[in-house]
C-alpha cells in the first residue's frame, strides 16, 4: 500500500499532510518522512502527557524536600559562624597572654628609681642571733620577678601555638622562642633553663645564689633579653589585635580566617 500526498494546493493548513494515514508507512515500519508515528501515538493515547506530569512531579518533590537543603546549609553557617567565635576568642586570649608577658617583663627591664636592681639595704640574721644590714640586691624580689616572666612567657607559648593566629604572629612567636634559644647558655649560668619545648624553668636556689650582675645582664634594660621579649610580645599582642579588628587573617596554615568585620565574600554565595 503506498501514500499520495497532495502538496499542490498546500497552504497554511499541514494537517492535511496528514490526512488519510493509519499509522504505518508503506513498509510497516511505524515511519513516514522521517516521522515516528508510534510518538504521535503515544501523545494522541495521553501516554506522553502521563510522562511529562511525571517528570515535573519528581522535580516538585526535589523543590519540597529544599527544606532539608535549608537546614544543611543553615548547620554549615552555624558551624562556620562556631569555628569563626572559637577563633576569636583564642586570639583575645593571646592578645592578653602577650599583654601580661609585655607587662611582666617592663618589670623587669625598668631602670632609675622604679628599677628592681637598685640595691638596697638588706638585713640578715647571722646563726649567733645578731642582725647584719648590708648594700645588696633584693633577690627575693628579682627572683618573683623572672619567675612571673617565665611564666607569662611559657602561657603565651602555649596559646599562641594555635592555627588561628595570622602569620606575622606566627613569625613573631618563633623569633622570641629563636632568641630564647640564642641566650640559652647564658640563662643556664642563673639557673633558668630553656626546655625542649622551648619552655623556661627557673630554679630558685641556683637562682639566688646565681651572680646579679648576670641576672641583671639578662632582665635589665630596653636591650636586654627580656626587653627584646617585651618587644616581640608587643608585637605579637599588636598583629593579633588587627586580626580582631580587620579580619584579615592568614593563619599559620596560609588558610584565610575571616571574621564579622573585613570583606567575607563566601557570605555572598
Amino acid at each position: 500500500m503506498s501514500y499520495y500526498v497532495n502538496l499542490k494546493n498546500l497552504k497554511t493548513d499541514y494537517s492535511s499532510l496528514f490526512t488519510g494515514l493509519s499509522g504505518k508507512s508503506a513498509g510497516g515500519s511505524g515511519n513516514f518522512l522521517g516521522i515516528d508515528l508510534t510518538e504521535y501515538a503515544s501523545i494522541k493515547s495521553g501516554a506522553y502527557s502521563k510522562a511529562v506530569k511525571a517528570y515535573y512531579a519528581k522535580n516538585t518533590a526535589k523543590v519540597s524536600g529544599s527544606d532539608s537543603d535549608d537546614n544543611k546549609t543553615k548547620k554549615e553557617s552555624n558551624s562556620s559562624k562556631i569555628r569563626k567565635d572559637t577563633a576569636k576568642q583564642t586570639l583575645s586570649e593571646i592578645k592578653n597572654d602577650a599583654g601580661d608577658l609585655y607587662s611582666a617583663a617592663s618589670k623587669l627591664t625598668a631602670t632609675n628609681s622604679k628599677s628592681l636592681f637598685n640595691k638596697k639595704d638588706i638585713t640578715t640574721t647571722n646563726e649567733d642571733g645578731t642582725k647584719t644590714t648590708t648594700k645588696d640586691y633584693d633577690r627575693n624580689a628579682i627572683y618573683s620577678a623572672v619567675k612571673n616572666f617565665a611564666k607569662e612567657y611559657n602561657t603565651l607559648i602555649d596559646s599562641a601555638d594555635s592555627d588561628a593566629v595570622g602569620k606575622s604572629t606566627a613569625r613573631a612567636l618563633n623569633s622570641m622562642m629563636n632568641l630564647t634559644d640564642v641566650f640559652k647558655s647564658q640563662l643556664a649560668k642563673v639557673g633558668i633553663t630553656v626546655e625542649t619545648d622551648g619552655k623556661l624553668t627557673v630554679d630558685e636556689e641556683d637562682f639566688k645564689k646565681a651572680d646579679m650582675l648576670k641576672v641583671k645582664g639578662l632582665f635589665n634594660g630596653a636591650n636586654s633579653y627580656a626587653g627584646n621579649v617585651g618587644g616581640y610580645a608587643s608585637t605579637i599582642g599588636s598583629n593579633v589585635s588587627s586580626d580582631l579588628n580587620y579580619g584579615k587573617t592568614y593563619t599559620s596554615a596560609g588558610a584565610y580566617n575571616p571574621f564579622e568585620s573585613g570583606i567575607n565574600y563566601n557570605s555572598f554565595f
